[in-house]
């Protein structure tokens, strides 16, 4: 999703309504844009290590790791999947592997406005998504413009309580507010959350190092 500049990021945070304007993926008020990656299946190798099975194809910036295929989107974005710092956050039993779009990274400008922007269903594997973190807490606005992927969205205050979630359909311009301040919002497959029992009021746990840029 996008943020909008002015305060909504589309699927890119508005940012925060007014800065997050460059989001990912989804529009956060402060609005940003989200995207997606594809593989490719001739001239692969595959190797595993545990229960984790990593699949490099002909082109090495596509990666197939889990169920889900990586790379596919590089070429239409500012910032590939790859580039993006990663960690996990949980939800009740449930944990995400992320990307973050940090608005205070000054090493990746517009990271929060490009968001998920160009990404395909295939690159989001079930248990992926992208963590949007802002420096405070305000109500902010997402939004999809150049987002491929249908998306949900949850937005939490800085203590992980999420105060809304909400679906975001694909390259539409409508904001989605968190109506309630928020310094972070979880974008993942549209579905996810209904499909494992997420509502409003659980509490999103994540490690402080989100507030830390990585190379």
């Amino acid at each position: 999703m996008a943020t909008e500049r002015n305060q909504y990021i589309a699927c890119v945070p508005t940012a925060t309504i007014a800065w997050a304007a460059v989001r990912v993926g989804c529009a956060l008020a402060v609005l940003v844009p989200a995207g997606g990656c594809i593989g490719a299946s001739n001239g692969s190798t595959s190797t595993s290590s545990g229960s984790n099975n990593v699949t490099q194809t002909a082109d090495a910036n596509v990666v197939q790791s889990g169920d889900a295929v990586v790379g596919l989107s590089d070429t239409d974005r500012q910032y590939p999947l790859s580039s993006l710092g990663q960690t996990a956050v949980t939800i009740g039993e449930n944990t995400f592997r992320v990307w973050l779009a940090q608005e205070f990274d000054t090493s990746r400008p517009g990271v929060i406005a490009e968001g998920l922007m160009h990404v395909r269903p295939e690159e989001i594997a079930a248990d992926q998504g992208m963590l949007f973190v802002f420096s405070d807490e305000q109500v902010r606005g997402f939004w999809m413009l150049n987002t491929t992927t249908p998306l949900d969205i949850a937005f939490a205050r800085s203590n992980g309580e999420i105060v809304r979630i909400t679906q975001m359909a694909p390259h539409t311009l409508r904001t989605h507010s968190s109506i309630e301040p928020a310094m972070l919002a979880l974008e993942v497959a549209q579905g996810t959350f209904a499909r494992l029992g997420i509502k409003e009021g659980d509490r999103l746990d994540y490690p402080l190092t989100v507030f830390s840029v990585q190379p």
